[in-house]
């Protein structure tokens, strides 16, 4: 998986925009180069943030304990691909998800309707170009606390922008890690949990 390198964190007393400031910007922003540098301030954003998170979380003798309600472990997997559809979930399982799988998004939007899910792992191409942002879409109306991350083997500008426009949570580029993959899912979620 490509991960970005982060650049230093501004001081926080220079800093005048937030994550979410950013990613609004980064979404309308059609100049490459200042568009880059937009992405390289939300990154270092999005880390600052997660340290927050995990400052806060790490003076808490055991932050799932201190939960009020457990952390949901409900996800939906999206992918055309029989053999991928056949082997994450089994390892999502064994990571303590309850994972439900669908072919197509047909399939993944009759599940959303009859389930309420706490983390979507999709492909971004499963019956044409971009519908996985259809099944985020679906998913965040049906609980709007819904961790969303993409897959694809294709990874494409205009893609990643609309991820950042439709703040998915996470964009990650095929093939995984797996163990990695997990991580991302967990502290996504964690994240997510701790910020309600």
């Amino acid at each position: 998986m490509v991960r970005p390198e982060y650049k230093a964190l501004p001081t926080p007393d220079k800093r005048t925009k937030n994550w979410k400031q950013l990613a609004q910007e980064a979404a309308s922003e059609k100049n490459p180069q200042k568009l880059l540098a937009i992405i390289d301030e939300l990154n270092a954003a999005l880390e600052e943030r997660e340290n927050e998170i995990r400052g806060k979380l790490s003076r808490s003798p055991s932050p799932l304990a201190a939960q009020a309600e457990p952390i949901g472990r409900r996800l939906l997997f999206v992918d055309d691909e029989p053999n991928i559809r056949m082997t994450l979930p089994a390892v999502l399982q064994s990571h303590g998800f309850d994972v439900r799988s669908a072919a197509s998004v047909a399939e993944a939007l009759a599940e959303v309707k009859t389930h309420k899910f706490d983390v979507l792992l999709s492909d971004l191409n499963i019956d044409q170009e971009n519908d996985g942002f259809t099944i985020v879409h679906a998913a965040r109306e049906a609980n709007p606390k819904c961790v969303t991350i993409l897959l694809t083997g294709y990874p494409a500008f205009e893609s990643a922008v609309q991820a950042i426009h439709d703040e998915v949570d996470d964009y990650i580029i095929k093939p995984a890690e797996i163990e990695s993959l997990v991580s991302i899912v967990e502290r996504k979620l964690l994240a997510r949990h701790s910020s309600s």
